[in-house]
């Protein structure tokens, strides 16, 4: 398991679908709401942030659930 995954690691895993512009919105917005400040954090919150993500409607929560097996398959063992 991976010690931290950085913000940029959960955008990317969005960027592909969304964009960077949105998928940096969309991870921020969820980041503030989460109370996460921290440029990486552990694999758990990582996952919390996608699921935030996720609760969003239309295509910004669809890409994000897709991220989050994605997220689990990349980044555990």
């Amino acid at each position: 398991m991976r010690a931290g995954v950085s913000r940029s690691d959960v955008v990317d895993l969005l960027a592909a679908s969304l964009g960077n512009t949105k998928a940096e919105q969309a991870v921020s917005a969820a980041a503030v709401a989460l109370r996460l400040e921290d440029s990486s954090f552990p694999l758990e919150r990582a996952l919390a942030l996608l699921e935030k993500v996720a609760e969003q409607p239309g295509i910004v929560g669809i890409t994000a659930r897709f991220a989050k097996t994605r997220a689990l398959l990349r980044w555990t063992p």
